[in-house]
């Protein structure tokens, strides 16, 4: 059985192959999309189309943020757990010592 709310068809627009889909929306969202692309003087499918690229970069971004912030999490807890198991390290003093040392 076909899923018919799956179904794509391409067709050729301003030297883009392009696919039709169709999707539900309520009746209140189609007025104000209708507002907004007269308001905007473009069709209703270039506002549509528009306002799905910006949502999917916004999703991408967010994508992106998210694993950003997981590394820095990881290398976080890494730096916690090696500073644990060296215990308490006076960096400063080492060099003094290390210099005084050398002369």
């Amino acid at each position: 059985m076909v899923d018919k709310s799956r179904e794509i068809s391409e067709t050729y627009c301003r030297g883009s192959t392009m696919a039709k889909v169709n999707i539900s929306i309520s009746q209140e969202i189609l007025e104000e999309i209708d507002k907004l692309s007269k308001e905007e003087n473009m069709t209703r499918s270039e506002l549509l189309r528009k306002a799905f690229e910006t949502y999917v970069e916004v999703l991408t971004e967010k994508r992106k943020e998210r694993k950003k912030r997981k590394g820095i999490e990881t290398a976080i807890e890494l730096q916690d757990e090696i500073r644990s198991s060296v215990g308490h390290m006076d960096l400063i003093e080492d060099l003094r010592r290390w210099r005084e040392k050398r002369r």
